[in-house]
């Protein structure tokens, strides 16, 4: 440690002018240590994590709110007495709770000093306080003092002085004994280009973008139903690490018989819905003991060192190795339980997160992750801190794949948060990488109107600070709520508050809108289904755990994300109270989110919107149908005109006529069952049980429609449990319908046993769906692709035992352009139709000639 003079010096004395004195002769330009403008320095707290706006505790810059009080040159260290009396006394103090480590800040100064002497104000305690310069985690000791004099100003003179950029000052304790600090030296020069270049921002490639339906999510668990989870556009799966760890350290993608990874995210993915697993809490396979850490690293590791998050690195690589893009991880770097298949390059994800609030300041230092920690963790688990890790990070088994920070919570100090993180990367990586593809925070609209709220503020404050330190990283918020408190009636259940569920889904929906107009990558609700009692008794879009009863705010969600599924965000617009917000979508169609941004009920009448040109409209309102309720709207002059309230509405403006279709995945029954195709056999209506057995067994399959859910819209909480048992094998029989239907979803009540029940489409022969009964005394309800129409199914019967089986679609309202009645739309059919067009039988028109040649061309 370089050697340090101190001295204690008196408070009385003459107030020294403002000006910098220099001898006689020498030139303003010559070296001559002065008082240091602070304010032209950066300033930045290192233990902060208990700093919030309205306590005692106080930020650094409390150190040098009084420079105008401070001695201003250290050869004549004397102040006025009127001075010294209107100096503050009150001490930094930034912390209370000496687990979190000391108190510590450093200084950019922003071009190389040389220090010749800090004063402090040391008023009363005895830490110790040390002063280092040099690069940041490699600091150069240069002094230590021990505050042990009375309210009195206290002058370190350092006797070998050298350049520098940064200043770190750190104390002992979590009171520093300081109230105010004063620095002296000069400047010395410029910073190199070679140090510019150290703290410059490193770009990335940006990844494609979502369509702003995609954008809009929700938290959820992987036992949640798809039926629940279907409202979303993406979803942030919430996931234990200690269910990603078995006790060795290797990964299981199965937990028991509810987790089945492999199976959670190819429903997700064939449902369009991107998933996003956040890796939670830690494992004691890591840090062993009863309890887990947060901090996944071995008890007594360095937690400023990525390797000692070794493990956790390369449980990310092993699921960006089997849920990612790339097939060509090498086999012999797969580490997974033996019981599993090993699989790779599934396609199922693209980014994973790696911890859930890691700055959360209420569970003790150990879930606690500094700046510096979490950036070490991010660089292990990007890419095993540039291939130090062997097999270890997610860009390393898939250079697509993307990393997501944790999200952290508390705006007040976040920017400050992910400024340190980028310290550490600037000096701890080599590539001066900001090792995350996702920045991701916990906000919310923090007022009852969420176009009034600090939203869309915050959100901009963080992309700024993205476009400046990392270019091409994403934004997401993975967590947030909306206040509601003006909107509780006492003794009311909340969930029986009409008003309170209304104006819930237009605050979540305009959460979204704004998010998305901000320039939110992502942006997803806590969460979607309530959680037990208290604060979270009524924060999800449906209710608690095996109800699923949706909320309208669900609906909501719901019909934003299939509106704008294919959709992307142009711009914002608007007047005479209502915001307008648009979406480019399928090419040449416009879409335009119309609401009034207000709380107080507000309609606005008779509002007029550009048709920009189009020559069709058609209005979309959240409904009790999941993908809202539609009808055209006319136009007249290019402009329609409606009522716009303060729930977001949305007008598609198309060049061609649209088909509306409401109610997608509505329950479909047969209006009869053959054990033929045509029908020439044994059949029945189900009007009663036939007597013919093997149709009694079909019959059976119909007999209790009371007893399935609606896939969407209906809940099982209060069904009854079929009562009738399919039991026979291997029998066949068909279902016919009143028209032609296209199918898109089917249940089956699963009783005991295991064997397998085919639908098929009749006239074409393709499986549309098979179950193999495998499961116990419940209901499976599995969506699947939109069929081609038909108007009869074949359904076969293997091994196992049954109730119920359900159908779900809607009538198909194309034309019927099989003219040969194969059951298929082919060539065949479009010379039929040009034939029957030229002989004009008048059971055709150009519009079916058009409309199957399109469709045989894949338009």
């Amino acid at each position: 440690m370089k050697a340090a003079k101190l001295a204690a010096i008196a408070v009385s004395g003459t107030l020294i002018s403002g000006t910098v004195l220099f001898p006689a002769g020498a030139a303003a330009s010559d070296p001559i240590p002065h008082l240091l403008e602070v304010r032209r320095f950066v300033i930045h707290d290192e233990n902060f994590v208990h700093l919030s706006k309205g306590t005692y505790l106080r930020d650094a810059a409390y150190l040098f709110d009084d420079q105008d009080k401070v001695p201003e040159y250290p050869d004549n260290f004397k102040v006025a007495d009127d001075v010294w009396k209107s100096t503050s006394r009150d001490n930094w103090t930034p912390n209370q709770q000496m687990e979190y480590g000391p108190a510590a800040f450093y200084m950019d100064l922003g071009a190389n000093y040389v220090i010749t002497d800090i004063a402090f104000l040391d008023t009363n305690g005895t830490p110790t306080w040390t002063v280092s310069d040099g690069e940041p985690f490699s600091w150069h000791d240069i002094a230590e003092v021990n505050m042990d004099t009375y309210n009195s100003w206290r002058l370190v003179d350092l006797e070998k002085p050298r350049s520098t950029r940064y200043l770190h000052f750190s104390s002992d304790y979590c009171d520093s004994g300081v109230a105010e600090l004063a620095i002296y030296g000069y400047k010395d020069s410029d910073l190199t280009d070679k140090q510019k270049a150290k703290t410059a921002p490193v770009e990335k490639q940006s990844s494609k973008p979502l369509t702003a339906g995609q954008r809009a999510g929700f938290n959820a668990f992987i036992d949640d139903p798809i039926t629940a989870m279907m409202a979303a556009g993406n979803i942030r799966e919430y996931h234990n690490l200690s269910w990603l760890l078995d006790s060795d350290c290797k990964v299981k993608f199965t937990q028991g018989t509810w987790g089945d990874m492999d199976a959670y995210y190819t429903v997700l993915k064939k449902h369009g819905i991107s998933a996003i697993p956040c890796f939670q809490g830690g494992s004691t396979a890591i840090s062993g003991g009863e309890k887990a850490a947060e901090i996944p690293v071995p008890a007594g590791a360095d937690t400023l060192d990525p390797a000692s998050y070794a493990v956790h690195a390369q449980a990310m690589y092993q699921v960006a190795a089997r849920y990612g893009s790339n097939t060509d991880v090498p086999p012999d770097t797969i580490n997974i339980t033996d019981a599993q298949e090993v699989r790779i390059g599934m396609g199922l994800l693209d980014a994973l997160e790696n911890s859930n609030e890691p700055n959360k300041s209420w569970a003790g230092k150990a879930n606690y992750f500094t700046p510096y920690e979490l950036a070490a963790m991010c660089s292990a688990d990007y890419d095993g801190h540039e291939g130090t890790i062997p097999n270890a990070g997610v860009h390393t088994a898939d250079p697509d794949f993307r990393l997501a920070m944790g999200g952290l919570v508390g705006y007040s100090t976040m920017i400050q948060y992910l400024d340190e993180m980028k310290l550490w990367f600037d000096y701890n990586r080599s590539d001066g990488m900001f090792a995350v593809d996702i920045i991701n925070v916990h906000i919310g609209p923090d007022d009852y109107c969420v176009e009034d709220s600090s939203l869309e503020e915050t959100i901009t404050g963080l992309k700024q600070w993205i476009d400046k330190n990392a270019p091409g990283t994403e934004l997401w918020i993975s967590e947030f709520e909306v206040p509601m408190g003006d909107c509780e009636t006492e003794g009311t259940d909340n969930h029986d508050n009409k008003v309170y569920q209304e104006k819930y889904a237009q605050r979540v929906a305009r959460t979204y809108l704004t998010a998305i107009a901000a320039g939110a990558d992502r942006i997803t609700k806590f969460q979607l289904r309530d959680e037990g009692e208290g604060v979270y008794y009524n924060s999800g879009l449906v209710t608690g755990k095996g109800e699923w009863n949706k909320k309208q705010a669900w609906y909501a969600l719901s019909c934003m994300t299939h509106t704008l599924k294919d959709a992307r965000w142009t711009g914002t617009s608007g007047s005479g109270g209502v915001t307008v917000q648009i979406f480019d979508s399928s090419g040449s169609d416009v879409i335009k989110c119309a609401y009034s941004p207000t709380n107080t009920d507000k309609t606005v009448k008779g509002y007029t919107l550009s048709a920009e040109g189009r020559k069709y409209a058609y209005l979309t309102v959240p409904s009790d149908s999941a993908e809202g309720t539609s009808k055209e709207l006319p136009v007249n002059s290019g402009k329609v005109t409606l009522d716009v309230s303060e729930d977001p509405v949305y007008v598609t403006f198309t060049d061609s006529p649209v088909t509306i279709i409401d109610n997608r995945n509505a329950m479909i029954r047969p209006v009869s069952i053959s054990l033929d195709s045509d029908g020439s056999g044994a059949s029945a209506k189900l009007d009663k049980e036939p007597e013919d057995k093997t149709l009694r067994q079909f019959y059976r399959m119909f007999d209790e429609p009371d007893t399935m859910p609606d896939p969407v819209y209906g809940d099982t909480s209060g069904l009854k449990t079929p009562s009738t048992d399919v039991t026979v094998s291997g029998i066949t029989a068909y279902a016919h319908f009143d028209r032609s239907y296209v199918f898109n979803g089917f249940a089956v009540y699963d009783t005991f046993g295991k064997g397998g029940i085919e639908v098929y489409d009749a006239h074409t022969d393709k499986l549309l769906w098979s179950s193999d009964l495998g499961g116990y005394m419940y209901r499976a309800v599995t969506m699947t692709d939109d069929s081609a129409p038909t108007d009869c199914l074949k359904i076969v019967k293997k091994d196992g035992a049954m109730n119920e089986l359900s159908l779900y679609g809607y009538p198909c309202t194309v034309p019927d352009w099989d003219a040969d009645k194969d059951g298929r739309w082919s060539v065949f059919d479009l010379t039929l139709i040009r034939s029957s067009i030229a002989s004009g039988s008048g059971d055709y028109t150009e519009s079916d000639l058009t409309g199957l040649s399109n469709f045989l061309l894949g338009k």
